[in-house]
């Protein structure tokens, strides 16, 4: 392991977990110097897997708030081993968790310290802020009349949405923000009244686009720039595009555009990475971000590296959902922090070490839901020369008396928590979503699993009982249990049932698209198929001077290659034996205005 603090040259490491080789850069051990821990053991890709692990954001469950007796919604299930508070009592001052301090012990290694103090301190039920009728929410702040969403902001209206902000009146959408009566979309900005899009921007009246700006009454379509009453590319008049927006109705036209748009997917090049007005940076859906390694889905950054989902930050490494922070390491969902490092759910805090749901402290390490403290250690109360005395000795001892999981993985300082002792099961996390596993690989590898619990309900209609048209249903479906059309065979986290809710119903009356045959949990997992990987991988341009390499897409303007082969380079997610055409940034805007 390398030492704290030194300085290093380009060095190649074996992960210890996956076993695969993977490379630390000379940046890389500046920022572990400035930041003062050591080098990691595992790769990015197992360390993001292992942070994703401690997140649910999607697993909701009915159970007994510990303190109060109320009925409530929790991401924690009943059967956990810790109590479990509703919202506005694990808030009040009911109760301090500095309470539930514990000493030092040096003859356990601190995880296991840890987990005994995780296990004591009630965990507060759902991170839902400032909603109103939005109870089946998580990760969601300032929300009204949203149903089953995760991480929302400031939307209304809306139903099944996952990473959205500022969306009024919208269903089953991922990474889309100011929009309105947007359905079955991913990465939309600025839009309405439109469904099946994927990457695109101040579209009206328009559906199944990829990549399209200003785009209106279009059906069909891939790099649209200022286009209207187009059909898969052929013009149209506005009674045809009438028409055509009636049959969308039918869940039989449905699939048949979607087919048909899956292949006209294939026909047009594709940019390497969404990397906008960005410098010296790589990864995917980045905007204006300076010196960025390997991020993805995030905007306004400086030095950061190895990060997803992570907005206005500066010198951030191995980071996901996180806004507003600055000189941090190996944490997720923390916001407004300062110098933290190998922390979980931390608000407007500073100096914080191996720290889970504190908020407006400074100074603590392996700490639990504490409130407004300082200088504490695993919820002790120390004076600011005792902490810091007591401090390096565990960071030793952490290195001397290491945590070693089943799978002889070993936990040093700098490591973030072990997966395996995170409070959920690996199938309700956010991990499931990007690295799914199969029960019995989940075990394998040392996660823990929670199998479906029972649900008492009997099915009334199966998905192929439901009319094909939205005309022909009435408000009776509004009683019926759905089977899903997976019927729980999938690896998707399936429910097996679901049921159309009145406002539901009511935007696909007037949006004119048939019901879903899939669950909620089905939709989604299709929707983050959409999207590529969180990972890079070196290529070509496959622009082939008046052509693309396969054949397929023929130019339409002239590039600076002229006739000969482009030999630029580039990191991008789309892997080598994708059938997508691949180019670099400049002959894609040659193409693409």
């Amino acid at each position: 392991m390398l030492p704290i603090g030194s300085h290093m040259n380009q060095q190649t490491k074996t992960c210890q977990n996956c076993k695969n080789r993977f490379t630390i850069e000379p940046d890389d051990f500046d920022f572990y110097k400035k930041i003062k821990v050591p080098a990691p053991t595992f790769c990015p890709e197992c360390r993001l897997q292992r942070r994703l692990a401690w997140r649910n954001e999607r697993s909701l469950y009915k159970r007994t708030c510990d303190a109060t007796g109320k009925d409530i919604i929790s991401i924690y299930s009943s059967d956990k081993p810790f109590k479990v508070n509703e919202q506005k009592y694990w808030w009040s001052d009911a109760w301090d968790a500095g309470e539930y301090g514990i000493d030092y012990d040096f003859s356990l290694p601190f995880f296991e310290q840890f987990k005994k103090l995780q296990f004591q301190v009630p965990h507060l039920a759902i991170y839902n802020i400032n909603s109103l009728n939005s109870e089946y929410t998580n990760q969601a702040i300032d929300n009204k009349n949203c149903y089953l969403g995760f991480s929302l902001k400031e939307c209304e209206n809306t139903m099944y949405a996952t990473n959205a902000d500022s969306l009024r009146d919208s269903v089953d959408v991922f990474y889309s923000f100011d929009s309105e009566l947007i359905y079955e979309s991913i990465d939309t900005r600025k839009s309405h009244t439109s469904g099946f899009l994927q990457n695109c921007e101040t579209v009206v009246d328009s559906f199944f686009l990829y990549n399209a700006r200003n785009a209106q009454n279009c059906i069909g379509g891939v790099n649209l720039r200022n286009k209207n009453l187009l059909l898969f590319g052929n013009k149209i008049t506005s009674e045809e595009f009438q028409s055509l927006r009636t049959k969308l109705g039918s869940e039989k036209y449905v699939q048949e555009f979607k087919h048909r748009f899956r292949d006209e997917l294939l026909k047009y090049p594709r940019r390497y990475a969404y990397v906008i007005k960005s410098i010296n940076s790589s990864g995917d859906f980045l905007t204006n971000c300076k010196n960025t390694k390997q991020c993805f889905g995030s905007y306004n950054l400086e030095d950061c590296g190895y990060s997803v989902r992570i907005f206005r930050c500066k010198d951030l490494v191995d980071m996901y959902a996180v806004g507003d922070s600055e000189l941090c390491y190996e944490g997720i969902g923390v916001e407004e922090v300062y110098g933290n490092k190998l922390c979980y759910n931390t608000l407007r805090s500073q100096y914080m070490e191996y720290c889970d749901f504190c908020r407006d402290c400074s100074y603590c390490f392996g700490c639990v839901g504490l409130r407004n403290k300082q200088y504490c250690v695993l919820n002790k109360q120390y004076s600011k020369q005792e902490y810091e005395k007591l401090v390096p000795n565990i960071i030793q001892h952490m290195s001397e008396t290491p945590y070693k999981d089943k799978q002889g993985r070993v936990y040093t300082y700098g490591e973030f928590f072990p997966a395996g002792l995170s409070p959920f099961a690996y199938n309700e996390t956010v991990a499931q979503e990007y690295f799914p596993l199969t029960k019995e690989q989940a075990l394998e590898q040392g996660y823990t699993w929670k199998d479906p619990e029972q649900r008492n309900y009997q099915l009334s209609i199966t998905s192929d009982q439901l009319p094909d048209h939205i005309k022909d249903v009435d408000d009776d479906i509004l009683k019926q249990v759905i089977g899903c059309e997976h019927k729980g065979k999938c690896n998707k986290q399936c429910t097996t049932a679901f049921k159309i809710i009145p406002d539901e119903l009511q935007f696909y009356k007037k949006m004119n698209l048939p019901l879903p045959r899939l669950c909620p949990n089905c939709r989604h997992y299709q929707r983050l198929q959409q999207r590529n990987p969180l990972k890079l991988w070196h290529r070509k341009c496959q622009c082939a001077g008046e052509k693309s390499d396969n054949n397929v897409y023929k130019n339409t303007a002239k590039h600076f290659h002229n006739t000969n082969h482009c030999s630029n380079e580039f990191e991008t997610t789309y892997s080598a034996e994708r059938k997508e055409i691949v180019y670099c940034k400049k002959c894609y805007q040659a193409e693409v205005v």
